[in-house]
């Protein structure tokens, strides 16, 4: 007799599914792939990097750099479409790190001066996606690499990352900075005639400035900082001009209403004083053995640079003065934190030049000896006293220091107007040997 088996009780649907959801067992599913945003994030930066990028230079620039550009990411994407995972890896690294440097070298200053707008939008995406790709590169590239490895690979790519963006961030701020724009102020608010004026330099970039005719047939050529205009030192204009010294102060390139491209580096500045000087060497209340160059920060680091090839200078006043070049950077102390900055000022130098397509100019410490016998003084604030010192002992017989270690970075005249008059008029007194005139009130 054949046994029946009992029939099972039929459950209903929601309780199926309930019990098979509980009692599955689980099945191996295939790993997602590595980096598969990357294509999307190649395409994103390259669309933020063009919208960054696009203003500035002529339309003939504009339009080669969008070619440079469009072909660059072509490539990009089909390495990254038949790429194994270690160079797929790689690319994610890369343009990670343009990314990054495009958006914190240009899209945050920009967003900083310019405020909301669609290039501090695109240098925001940059960041973001830039910081991602960096972080997930390295990650998809220890994958690659035996266990044992894969902390090398790491720690590696956080030493390189710690070393090289810092600098190379600056090199893309300096050699991209926002714009500046001009004050309303002029010398004729604060009671003195002066002349609207347009300089030419060498290289053909047209400069714009104030003229404040002389009165003791000296004058003096007022260089301000990089990322300023004339009207950030029109204050020691009009002090100098009290004391009957013609002064010319301008926009260097880039900045306020000159053309040009700016370079926070203060790198060709020496053009832009070359041309100051012509200006001053041919005005006809001026006489040439007479004529002095006073420059801040980048500025005062032009006018050495001037001062040590134009004989026509006779004098150089520079406050705030660093390092410009590699040459600078060798003098610095032999310990690890002076071994850090010199790595760091060489990387950041060597990504100017690239960007620049061009090279350094000459250290300070050179050329402050190649302007002797002409005399400089250095006003060297607080962090600047010991570089001011290093300058001096490469030329005691021509440079005069003027310490102020409790004077930030550029506030000698705006903290101490009195002993700046005293310091300064003093000096050119003495070098410029100007004619004795009645010092207005």
């Amino acid at each position: 007799m054949a046994v029946v088996a009992p029939e099972r009780p039929k459950r209903s649907p929601v309780l199926r599914r309930l019990t098979r959801r509980i009692g599955h067992r689980p099945v191996w599913r295939k790993p997602r792939r590595p980096l598969r945003m990357l294509r999307s994030a190649t395409k994103l930066t390259a669309v933020a990097l063009a919208v960054v990028i696009a203003p500035g230079g002529t339309v003939l620039g504009c339009i080669f750099r969008m070619l440079a550009l469009a072909a660059v990411t072509f490539v990009v994407l089909r390495v990254e479409a038949r790429g194994s995972l270690r160079r797929r890896s790689v690319l994610a690294i890369g343009v990670g790190a343009v990314g990054a440097l495009a958006g914190f070298g240009i899209g945050v200053p920009h967003a900083a001066t310019d405020g909301l707008s669609l290039r501090s939008a695109a240098g925001a995406v940059l960041v973001v996606v830039g910081v991602s790709l960096l972080v997930t590169g390295p990650l998809a590239l220890a994958r690659t690499v035996r266990r044992w490895r894969r902390v090398g690979v790491l720690v590696g790519s956080l030493a390189a990352a710690l070393i090289l963006l810092p600098p190379l961030v600056a090199a893309v701020a300096v050699t991209n900075p926002p714009p500046t724009h001009l004050d309303r102020l002029t010398p004729g608010d604060k009671g003195y005639p002066y002349d609207n004026v347009e300089l030419r330099t060498t290289d053909g970039v047209l400069l714009r400035g104030w003229y404040i005719p002389s009165r003791n047939s000296a004058a003096v050529a007022l260089v301000p900082d990089v990322g300023t205009t004339r009207s950030s030192v029109l204050p020691q204009a009009v002090l100098l001009a009290k004391h009957g010294y013609g002064v010319l102060l301008f926009d260097p390139r880039g900045n306020g209403t000159s053309e040009g491209d700016a370079n926070d580096l203060g790198w060709g500045g020496e053009r832009d004083i070359n041309a100051a000087i012509n200006f001053l060497a041919n005005h006809y209340d001026v006489r040439r053995s007479k004529i002095a160059v006073i420059g801040l920060g980048r500025g005062g680091e032009g006018a050495i640079t001037a001062g040590a090839r134009d004989g026509r200078i006779r004098s150089v006043v520079a406050e705030g003065v660093g390092r410009r070049s590699f040459g600078d950077t060798l003098r610095l102390p032999d310990t690890p934190s002076g071994w850090l900055q010199r790595v760091s000022d060489s990387i950041e130098f060597a990504g100017a030049g690239v960007l620049r397509h061009s090279l350094p100019p000459p250290s300070l410490r050179r050329s402050i000896a190649a302007m002797e016998p002409k005399k400089l003084l250095l006003i060297a604030n607080r962090g600047e006293i010991r570089v001011g010192q290093l300058y001096r002992r490469g030329s005691p017989k021509t440079v005069t220091l003027w310490k102020l270690p409790d004077t930030p970075h550029l506030q000698a005249y705006a903290m101490r107007i009195a002993a700046w008059e005293d310091q300064v008029t003093s000096f050119l007194r003495t070098t410029l040997k100007p004619r004795q005139v009645p010092t207005r009130s």
